[in-house]
């Protein structure tokens, strides 16, 4: 129970233990205590996380997991799946984006992304059941074995138009090392003298505040705003670049889309505020509240919302989420990338 239990909570707790009908151990309970805390706040970012799941996190966060290789977001009170890595488990069994998870080894998934994510991931080679809905149809239950899965945080080449070479550089997700990694692609793209940049943060479900201020940097002078955050409990803060950039005047396009979230919007919206870019795509998630995860004595951890953000204009886009500049989507029963052609095109006009 604890000093920090409220004396009706501690007295329940008491009574089940001493007097339910059948054996109910102490962890039981105050897991569902814990539970029953967070779900009364009414916000899906905040959650605990066991010993397993707290470690998988970390391993997401480092680039490393063992999985079965999907990209996914949360969408309302449904995940799904945004994208697949080549050669994954996922992909090999014709899973597909825009699938929605609806059970995980039998059980109903829920709408908590990182413990739906958690919940699949484990121990190499071993297999999770998934179960899908594809539309309106539910789909047989897949067996998936679960293998090293290496996120490839930053990938880049040159696209050719005509007599102008785009730089295109898409970035999965904001882990420990993607702003480092960024700069280095950009780098090089400037070095093969390309004419205009094309910055792809498509389904990137965001990450590390401190990396998206890292890569705001490589395209915003040193010392630029990139957003404001505060809270309750934490006096305001306005982040700006600490380096000077890879690339400051090379005409750039960023690629976004409805599972653009998070930090992707914040460097969306600094580099928006800032007139440095053009924004191509469709209306990003809208997620601007900041999460911390500590961890707890069982090994566990509290995931939860300590603050909420502002783009350096001051536009709070929590539930609206960016505009872009032009409309761009992809059709999904063809091979092209329409919205990535657009975005080229644009860039190309600029450079």
């Amino acid at each position: 129970q604890g000093d920090s239990q409220d004396p009706v909570t501690a007295e329940v707790l008491d009574l089940l233990q001493g007097g339910y009908y059948v054996d109910v151990t102490p962890e039981k309970l105050q897991r569902a205590s814990v539970d029953g805390l967070v779900k009364s706040l009414n916000d899906p970012y905040t959650y605990y996380l066991n010993r397993d799941q707290y470690a998988e996190q970390q391993r997401q966060t480092n680039s490393l997991y063992f999985g079965v290789g999907m990209r996914v977001t949360q969408r309302g009170k449904t995940v799904v799946v945004t994208g697949l890595f080549p050669k994954s488990p996922a992909s090999e069994a014709d899973v597909r984006p825009g699938d929605a998870i609806v059970s995980v080894d039998g059980k109903p998934a829920g709408g908590v992304l990182d413990t739906v994510v958690a919940s699949i991931r484990g121990p190499e080679n071993t297999t999770v059941r998934v179960g899908l809905r594809r539309g309106t149809r539910r789909l047989p239950e897949i067996t998936l074995t679960r293998r090293s899965i290496n996120v490839p945080v930053v990938s880049s080449r040159v696209i050719a138009r005509g007599d102008q070479r785009v730089g295109y550089a898409r970035l999965e997700q904001f882990t420990r090392g993607s702003a480092k990694a960024l700069r280095a692609a950009v780098d090089g793209l400037v070095a093969k003298k390309v004419t205009a940049l094309v910055f792809d943060l498509r389904s990137d479900p965001g990450g590390l505040v401190d990396e998206a201020v890292g890569v705001a940097g490589v395209f915003l002078p040193k010392g630029t705003p990139v957003v404001t955050i505060e809270g309750r409990t934490r006096d305001r803060e306005d982040l700006t670049t600490r380096n000077a950039p890879a690339s400051a005047d090379l005409p750039l396009v960023v690629l976004v889309d409805r599972n653009s979230a998070s930090s992707s919007e914040i460097v969306t919206g600094a580099l928006r505020d800032d007139d440095r870019a053009k924004i191509v795509g469709t209306r990003t998630f809208g997620k601007a509240l900041v999460q911390n995860t500590v961890e707890l004595r069982d090994g566990g951890a509290l995931h939860y919302t300590t603050a909420r953000y502002r783009t350096p204009d001051g536009i709070d886009i929590n539930k609206r989420g960016l505009q872009p500049d032009v409309r761009a989507s992809d059709v999904r029963s063809t091979r092209r990338d329409e919205a990535l052609d657009r975005a080229v095109a644009v860039a190309s006009a600029q450079g």
